[in-house]
């Protein structure tokens, strides 16, 4: 039972930071499979370098002929002579040990491919860990985001609940109307059914975040959203050309065409190999002869193939596989501009957030101070229950507001490290935080 508990226990943990989330990354089923994958190409890339040794092989046969091996002499002036030349029951035991010496440079050729597959398998699971960091810091962004706007709903239901009370004091003394004693009561359950709505919205996200790190998440810090530098367009750019794992991918699979290029090529040679063989028969496992032949049946020898027609199938292929290069390096090309258009579109996108911001704070600063001047004016009975009712309510919607534009500018903000690569981002955001 204590073992199962310890099992357990990594599942179910409350990430505070959000470094620790990304320390989690690792945990996702996703990635699990994507380093299962980039196992099995290493292991593909160790069998296509066995290609290099010489093969060894062990056979052994027996068989029972339904007569026995005989030959007829014809001599002159005798008549015709039937002679055994051997026996029904006959075993072969031989080791063969064969070597290619030339295959048309195939054997280096697979060999390049599948290492470089295994690289590509490699970035490909750094890339999924920065595709996964990319959701998990919009995750964490809103998740803040979302308790920081139920503080705000909270500090507003205190607010109105309070203004509550002086309101139905006013009206039992006859100083307010029925009207705006049930409007500010109206807006109280607005604030409670707003206040209902966030914090379902927060345990929806949790539920999401928790699916993606294959952990329970149930907290977070609502005060980690740190700033931090961006790069420039430009250098964002000039960034993600040199880093970013994906477009190492792509630039991998070009390799791996030209790869297939020379092992298509490898055919228009001729195929040279050594072969030496072991090799003893018998009629028993004994395998020390059939009193007929000789026991040993060795050799060492040469074999060279050279295929000289075979309906233009290898021209094709060449041809195939020189096209699905140049496909490769096409996409790279595009692939270069759709990153290009990614940093471009990220870094407009934050400079609009930070105006956004700037504004949205200055607007949260002339609420709270119009909330306090209509709270002492309701107080002294100058304004309606409603006018006060709708100032709490503005100040929580401008408060609301700031905390989603600041969730959003550091969701942003990270989402541009991001595009220039994961092991820019590691150097360039987790270090700072």
């Amino acid at each position: 039972m204590r073992r199962l508990l310890l099992f357990l226990l990594p599942l179910c943990l409350n990430a505070q930071t959000y470094t620790e989330l990304l320390n989690l990354l690792e945990k996702s089923n996703s990635y699990k499979s994507a380093k299962e994958l980039e196992s099995a190409s290493q292991s593909l890339y160790q069998a296509a370098q066995g290609k290099n040794l010489p093969s060894l092989d062990a056979t052994l046969s027996a068989i029972e002929l339904s007569e026995i091996p005989n030959m007829t002499l014809h001599l002159p002036t005798f008549p015709a002579i039937k002679a055994d030349v051997g026996t029904r029951k006959h075993l072969e035991g031989a080791l063969v040990l064969s070597y290619p010496l030339f295959t048309g440079f195939a054997i280096s050729a697979s060999i390049d491919k599948a290492r470089l597959e295994n690289e590509q398998a490699t970035l490909k699971l750094t890339n999924l860990k920065r595709n996964l960091a990319m959701h998990v810091t919009q995750l964490f962004s809103a998740i803040v985001a979302e308790e920081k706007v139920i503080d705000a709903l909270l500090s507003s239901e205190i607010a109105i609940n309070q203004a509550y009370k002086k309101a139905k004091g006013f009206y039992d003394n006859g100083l307010l109307a029925q009207s705006e004693l049930y409007a500010i009561e109206a807006k109280k359950y607005d604030i409670e059914a707003q206040l209902l709505h966030h914090h379902n919205q927060k345990k929806q996200l949790l539920n999401q975040l928790s699916l993606i790190v294959n952990t329970k998440i149930e907290t977070l810090q609502a005060d980690t959203l740190q700033t931090f530098e961006t790069p420039s367009e430009n250098e964002a750019k000039e960034i993600a050309f040199h880093e970013r794992e994906d477009l190492h991918v792509m630039a991998k699979a070009i390799d791996v065409a030209q790869s297939s290029v020379d092992l298509a090529k490898s055919k228009n040679y001729p195929t040279v190999a050594m072969v030496g063989v072991l090799k003893r028969q018998g009629d028993s496992m004994e395998l020390n002869g059939d009193g007929y032949t000789n026991a040993d049946k060795g050799y060492v020898g040469l074999s060279a193939s050279w295929n000289l027609f075979n309906g233009f199938s290898d021209a094709h292929t060449i041809d195939a596989a020189r096209a699905s290069k140049m496909s490769a390096f096409f996409s790279l090309e595009e692939y270069k501009q759709q990153i290009a258009l990614e940093v471009d579109n990220t870094a407009l996108e934050i400079k609009t957030l930070e105006a956004q911001l700037n504004s949205a704070k200055l607007e949260a600063k002339a609420s709270e101070s119009y909330t306090l001047l209509t709270q002492g004016r309701f107080d002294n009975q100058l304004i309606s229950a409603d006018e006060l009712s709708r100032a709490i309510a503005n100040l929580a919607s401008t408060k609301a507001k700031v905390a989603t534009l600041q969730s959003e500018l550091f969701s942003q903000s990270a989402r541009l490290w991001l595009e220039c690569g994961w092991s820019v981002f590691e150097k360039k955001v987790l270090t700072q935080k």
